[in-house]
């Protein structure tokens, strides 16, 4: 056995639990800072009007393609993380482009550096939730919408939103409860049904490895029961070493990491690479432990970000996300990875990560007994029926979250569009354009351009007609 050897290679790893590595960051985002960032005064409590403080706001302005008598407004929806200028390869600006629009992108509260509290604690969270993040859009935007009608001299101008999973939920919401504000929603990867029990997740790791043959999904499943047997023996710290901690830990806190290293690969569109590198070494229980152990390191996952303890620390730090995350799939969503239960699909993930596991996380970290109801939330939204039109929603044929959209659909005035190429997984349309890019992928965004063109087309001729914000309400009615 390898195992300690493995250890003593392992340099310190940075937190990367949402999977959403540097070179997937790149595809969406300008790589450097620049000068189009400003802030904007938000309301703290847009629910209690006792409540009267307010925070600085982040955000992002492209204002270089726009002309205002005639281009449209895009908003785009940063979510669970810093949010960075949207590239100007990216498919939001690419539409600008386009159609001769605008792009402000609005950082999410406790996210980044738009923080309204002096730190994390539970107490403070109570402020984080997706009903004060679609309010920070609606104030944002309806504010926005009267500067630039006074400034231009144009009609109150409704805007298109455009966001990627938690944001991508959030750009049908917002849709949904604002029509006024908001004419138009692409909700890419949209997580739009909250989901406690999210073993569909799991499943869809088996089904997307699959497609590169049975050994890829087989091979890791052998590996992670390799190392579940480890832990259960009296050698368990040792295989915490090995990938880079060097302590005692909750079972289930490991599982989940060691979950990740396949469903990072299957959500991000590294199913191929990963695969094709985990079936190019030997058939040895070390050498499979190794390549892991590699992956690991190479894609910046820190095993002791995984923990309770690590995720209570309630101190801002600014490109941290996990807390306030954990906070919002603990009040609110869900989203809760367990093993696969449907019938004739093997596990991808280890035992010991069931709801009874995220119960007791959840209460560990907050240090109150917090759980989501999850058909609360959905019925105020309407998970994937909301009753809601111009909205489209996209996802990838490989992305395990496809299962908390909409992929399907009864309803005429929602558009769902299936992305299912290889590697076409998590917001893969929301990326700029490249020459490597697969057929479909260029289908599905020209599809999404002509779709957009007719609904601006459309806006364009109801606000002529009714040009002002009091008026806004029967372009919506008139539309349908």
């Amino acid at each position: 056995m390898k195992l300690i050897a493995i250890a003593l290679c392992l340099l310190a790893l940075s937190s990367a639990k949402l999977w959403k590595n540097q070179m997937e960051d790149d595809k969406l985002f300008e790589t450097e800072e620049n000068s189009n960032v400003f802030w904007y005064d938000q309301r703290l409590d847009h629910f209690n009007p006792q409540q009267e403080g307010t925070f600085k706001q982040r955000y992002y302005d492209i204002d270089q393609y726009w002309d205002p008598e005639t281009g449209p407004l895009f908003l785009y929806i940063c979510g669970e993380g810093t949010c960075r200028q949207p590239a100007d390869n990216s498919f939001v600006v690419n539409l600008a482009k386009k159609f001769n629009g605008r792009v402000l992108a609005l950082e999410h509260r406790f996210y980044g550096e738009t923080q309204p509290t002096e730190d994390w604690s539970t107490e403070n969270l109570r402020f984080l939730t997706p009903d004060q993040g679609l309010a920070d859009l609606a104030q944002f935007a309806t504010e926005k919408s009267r500067e630039f009608s006074e400034k231009h001299g144009i009609p109150h101008r409704r805007w298109i939103c455009v966001g990627g999973s938690y944001p991508g939920a959030l750009s049908a919401w917002f849709r949904y409860k604002y029509p006024h504000v908001a004419f138009a929603s692409l909700s890419s990867s949209g997580v739009v049904k909250a989901i406690a029990d999210y073993h569909e997740y799991d499943e869809q790791v088996f089904f997307s490895t699959s497609k590169s043959g049975s050994e890829c999904p087989e091979r890791f499943i052998k590996a992670h029961k390799y190392i579940e047997s480890i832990v259960n023996s009296d050698n368990r710290i040792e295989a915490f070493k090995t990938f880079g901690y060097d302590k005692d830990m909750v079972d289930g806190e490991f599982y989940y990491f060691i979950g990740d290293l396949v469903a990072g690969p299957a959500q991000y569109g590294g199913r191929t690479d990963f695969c094709n590198g985990l079936m190019a070494v030997e058939d040895d229980m070390d050498q499979i432990i190794e390549y892991l152990v590699n992956f690991a390191k190479q894609g910046g996952m820190n095993l002791e970000t995984y923990t309770a303890e690590f995720t209570a620390n309630t101190t801002i730090d600014y490109s941290k996300n996990m807390r306030q995350w954990t906070y919002q799939t603990c009040a609110n969503l869900g989203y809760f990875q367990t093993p696969a239960k449907a019938e004739g699909v093997p596990p991808m993930r280890p035992a010991n990560i069931e709801l009874d596991f995220w119960e007791d996380f959840c209460e560990r970290t907050f240090g109150i007994n917090i759980f989501p109801d999850a058909d609360h939330w959905n019925s105020r939204y309407g998970a994937k029926t909301p009753a809601a039109t111009k909205i489209i929603f996209t996802n990838g044929g490989e992305d395990p979250w496809q299962h908390a959209s909409v992929t399907e659909t009864d309803n005429p005035h929602l558009i769902p569009i299936v992305i299912d190429c290889d590697d076409c997984a998590h917001c893969v349309d929301l990326h700029g354009d490249f020459p490597t890019d697969a057929p479909e992928l260029t289908e599905a965004r020209s599809r999404i351009a002509d779709i957009f063109e007719k609904w601006i087309q459309d806006e364009y001729t109801m606000e002529k007609t009714f040009p002002s914000e009091a008026m806004a309400n029967l372009r919506e009615l008139l539309s349908k």
